[in-house]
């Protein structure tokens, strides 16, 4: 599964626009001050622990620690609630505090109520009346949006430029039967209701099934649109039964499925399965990292072309400028303040492989590239598979005829195929020169910290500089009893680390490494899937010093002399794929980006 940054949607969005549907949960929102599921789950069980102790309610707050430790150690997974960060705690909380459905939805009438649309919201609202947004599905019950959209139609201009939103929620379903006829667009689908009806869906029994009508209109809409899921977690199992059925119509969702989220490595499971069953049926599925979403807005107003007056409504919902740009200052100004973790890619490859490929999801992709030893560099994206290595052994892996193209991965933002092979060769090159092996998954590139026993004195130097700065061991094993097992029931390895991934800014491309702690997965035992991983806090603490400055400073210089050594422009070159005819090279130059003190 592909892994890309905002700016890979941003440029497919602004060629396709109003052919990618959007998916919104209650993490778009937030910035409107909307509270979190898990703030509603707060208040709620704060109700009842002040009810079941005759305590004064007004007189306790959820955001008080003593408070909050106290509703911890009375309601995790005890007295009738569900263990916290459980699916259904938020339904269970409701169950528990409010069982009536008119309670409830008095009591989310209070808490919506009187909320202003976020800036992300009143943009996408303008996008929706300018005509670049057709569909947006959301399982919020507020009605920030309708807002938002009223504000930005009076905006648009002309009455033939600006559009009105339909809204389709479970007390106006059956407007949703018309999702695929133009003149209904464009057109809101509120899955679980809206918060002035009296149907509501908060409970767990009320959510185990969708409603057919709008689950319909969202398999109908699935084979005209892509769909891009921002702020959802995927938790509702009758919304993930519904895209997951979704997935498996032909040619469902021909523009992609972009789910975003903040941190790939916590995409769950199910979602992950969902996007790779969407790509084994030839759909391209991306995990987007999500910086916020008023951002992501943002950055796609700046992209769009506005019709009418929509551009001057937009331009004035940005606030007034604190900064004025102004001219850099003139002379020496002695070391650099701020060192940045960016090492400029100064050089690249200019050829790859290439060859058709849909079918094999990512875990039979990985099952061949292991029978077949492959030594290259390869990576499957939107139907096609793109590589470095052997062209025989490459068309094998491929199941078919390919061919040598021109690439250009320098002068300007990546597509995803290109950007994950970049990432990937680096990663790989990178290992042939320092004492560190890659670790590559679908959602992260890597070169973690190996003592191997056949070092050459270059690596051996700089492995021990590495001891010196982490002070002592850079790898090793973790105690079972207090960590958990490997998938062997062993104790799982840990490694001093970076991540790797590529930007383009300031016409340069960019390779940014992110020294963490690695460490091997857990093997979850068997049942305990919202069970925290026990190595969480180990690491945590391991990086509470690391990341002050000066020991920041320390790991930023020492990874930076060890990927660029002697501070010259460094080669790296595939040595197992192709000859460097074919191959050609990355170079990186030894100047990190910084900082310089303003005048």
């Amino acid at each position: 599964m592909d892994v890309v940054d905002q700016g890979a949607f941003v440029r497919s969005w602004s060629v396709q626009t109003r052919r990618i549907a959007w998916l919104l949960g209650a993490g778009a929102s937030a910035a409107a001050g909307l509270p979190t599921a898990t703030q509603i789950r707060d208040d709620l069980l704060l109700r009842v622990y002040a009810e079941r102790h005759g305590l004064l309610r007004e007189n306790l707050h959820p955001n008080d620690p003593k408070v909050a430790a106290e509703l911890g150690a009375y309601f995790d997974g005890r007295n009738g609630m569900v263990a916290f960060g459980a699916d259904d705690d938020y339904s269970r909380a409701f169950e528990l505090a409010l069982p009536d459905e008119s309670a409830r939805a008095r009591y989310l009438r209070e808490r919506l109520a009187g909320k202003q649309p976020s800036y992300g919201q009143r943009v996408l609202g303008a996008l929706i009346s300018g005509g670049q947004t057709d569909i947006v599905i959301t399982t919020n019950f507020d009605e920030l949006l309708e807002t938002a959209s009223a504000e930005a139609y009076a905006a648009v201009g002309s009455p033939g430029q600006r559009r009105l939103l339909n809204v389709a929620a479970l007390g106006s379903r059956d407007r949703a039967r018309a999702v695929l006829d133009p003149d209904s667009l464009p057109m809101l689908i509120k899955l679980h209701g809206d918060f002035r009806e009296s149907s509501l869906k908060n409970l767990d029994s009320e959510l185990a099934e969708q409603d057919a009508v709008l689950r319909q209109a969202v398999h109908d809409l699935s084979r005209t649109y892509g769909l891009a899921v921002v702020g959802y977690s995927g938790r509702d199992d009758s919304i993930m039964t519904m895209l997951e059925a979704a997935a498996d119509i032909e040619g469902a969702w021909p523009a992609g499925v972009w789910w975003f989220t903040r941190d790939p490595d916590r995409t769950p499971q199910r979602v992950m399965e969902l996007l790779d069953r969407a790509a084994a049926a030839g759909t391209s599925a991306y995990v987007v990292r999500l910086g916020a979403f008023d951002e992501l807005l943002g950055d796609l107003a700046l992209q769009v072309q506005l019709p009418g007056h929509a551009r001057t409504f937009v331009s004035q919902l940005q606030p007034a400028k604190r900064v004025t740009p102004a001219a850099p200052p003139d002379g020496r100004q002695g070391f650099p303040l701020i060192r940045y973790n960016a090492l400029p890619i100064l050089q690249a490859p200019t050829r790859a492989l290439r060859a058709s490929f849909a079918g094999p999801d990512h875990r039979e992709f990985r099952d061949r590239l292991r029978i077949q030893e492959y030594r290259g560099a390869a990576v499957m994206s939107g139907g096609s598979l793109w590589g470095w290595g052997k062209a025989e052994a490459f068309a094998a892996l491929a199941g078919g005829p390919a061919e040598t193209v021109t690439v250009d991965l320098t002068s300007a933002a990546l597509d995803p195929g290109l950007h994950a092979l970049a990432l990937e060769g680096l990663t790989k090159a990178l290992s042939t020169r320092m004492p560190t092996r890659p670790k590559i998954t679908r959602r992260e590139y890597a070169v973690v910290l190996t003592e191997f026993d056949d070092l050459d004195e270059r690596r051996q130097e700089t492995l021990a500089a590495f001891k010196r700065i982490y002070g002592g061991h850079v790898h090793g094993h973790l105690r079972v009893s207090d960590y958990g097992s490997n998938r062997d029931g062993g104790p799982r390895a840990y490694a001093e680390a970076v991540r790797l991934h590529l930007e383009h800014r300031w016409g340069l491309s960019w390779l940014i490494f992110t020294p963490f702690t690695w460490v091997e997965r857990w093997e979850r035992p068997e049942g305990q899937f919202d069970v925290f991983d026990p190595a969480t806090d180990w690491i945590r603490e391991r990086w509470v010093t690391r990341k002050k400055n000066e020991t920041w400073a320390e790991l930023i210089a020492a990874w930076t002399a060890a990927i660029t050594p002697e501070r010259r422009e460094t080669p790296l070159r595939l040595t197992r794929a192709l000859g460097g005819d074919a191959f050609g090279e990355f170079r990186l130059g030894p100047t990190s980006a910084y900082s310089m003190r303003a005048l």
